[in-house]
């Protein structure tokens, strides 16, 4: 999957960004895409992450997604390329290591690259952009109210622990967070308008 840059393809354009592109970021992408056409906010969204290509969803989380109406279909793991992240305005991570990670690889893209729960937060602190085709500026003023420490360490609240290979009660944690989270995030991209 790729976005050039100057084609038809809605905007924003949000890739949403775990480790394998099998758990967390499939059913946020997934859950993300239904709440933006809920609110009839045209967005392309997609997910990514650092292993490999093509690999299938985690079942245990595509069940429990399905389970609440989030249905995950057709999903193939992708990884993250430098061209990806520079033809996407928003990149959400589930941890801060992916931030950091995607940030080394694609520093001109700094800006658009956040956790999601970090971006949250952040917004509370800046208001929401006015319209989603106003993303940039918005979140170069989120971007500078990010203290530049806020990256370092893999500790803290602004992170969706992986739940793949654990328990079913870390999958509904996970799930949990996701969806608060991203109801949240789709309010924030539709603007204020």
């Amino acid at each position: 999957m790729s976005w050039s840059r100057g084609d038809d393809a809605p905007h924003p354009r949000v890739l949403v960004v775990c480790t394998a592109n099998i758990c967390r970021s499939p059913v946020a992408e997934q859950m993300l895409r239904d709440r933006m056409a809920h609110y009839q906010v045209p967005a392309s969204v997609a997910s990514a992450g650092f292993l490999l290509s093509g690999s299938e969803p985690d079942r245990t989380m595509v069940k429990l997604a399905a389970s609440h109406g989030v249905h995950v279909v057709d999903h193939l793991s992708q990884v993250a390329t430098p061209e990806l992240l520079d033809a996407t305005d928003l990149v959400v991570t589930m941890e801060r290591r992916h931030a950091r990670d995607l940030i080394v690889q694609a520093p001109q893209a700094t800006a658009r690259i956040h956790t999601l729960l970090g971006l949250l937060s952040a917004s509370a602190e800046v208001g929401r952009p006015a319209r989603p085709t106003q993303l940039a500026p918005w979140l170069e003023r989120v971007a500078a109210v990010r203290p530049p420490s806020v990256l370092v360490g893999d500790l803290g609240g602004d992170q969706i622990a992986d739940p793949h290979g654990r328990a079913k009660r870390h999958y509904k944690k996970a799930f949990e967070q996701l969806r608060d989270a991203v109801d949240e995030l789709a309010v924030v991209l539709r603007g204020t308008d």
